[in-house]
């Protein structure tokens, strides 16, 4: 799991390191959210529901595939973190300005999809 794969240089492997490094960090984030206060399904607005989608289940989720598949949960993750800010606020409230909560979620994303271009330019 933590061992270098075949053809991979050292950097490779630190960036595949630091990235689920962080992506475990992320995850232990949202989790704490979820833990750490009640969620009532029959007070979410439909609005929100779509704002949910991106933001934790497309996160969580794109995290969670990155550790197989690099590339494609990365973008998954950077896919979703963007359409939070664009879809639910953007379209949605006609409100960009969400802050910057949302952005730190996207830095394992980024490292992963990193790792990704890095192992398909390897090949």
């Amino acid at each position: 799991m933590f061992e270098e794969r075949e053809n991979e240089t050292t950097f490779a492997h630190l960036l595949r390191l630091t990235a689920r490094a962080a992506s475990i960090v992320c995850m232990a984030i949202i989790l704490l959210f979820f833990l750490g206060e009640d969620f009532e399904f029959g007070k979410v607005t439909p609005k929100q529901w779509i704002g949910f989608a991106f933001f934790p289940v497309g996160v969580l989720s794109g995290l969670i595939l990155a550790w197989r598949e690099e590339l494609l949960g990365g973008a998954i993750t950077v896919i979703s973190v963007a359409g939070i800010y664009l879809v639910y606020g953007w379209l949605l409230n006609s409100n960009v300005r969400l802050g910057w909560a949302f952005l730190p979620f996207v830095v394992p994303g980024l490292l992963f999809v990193t790792y990704g271009i890095v192992r398909l330019r390897k090949r």
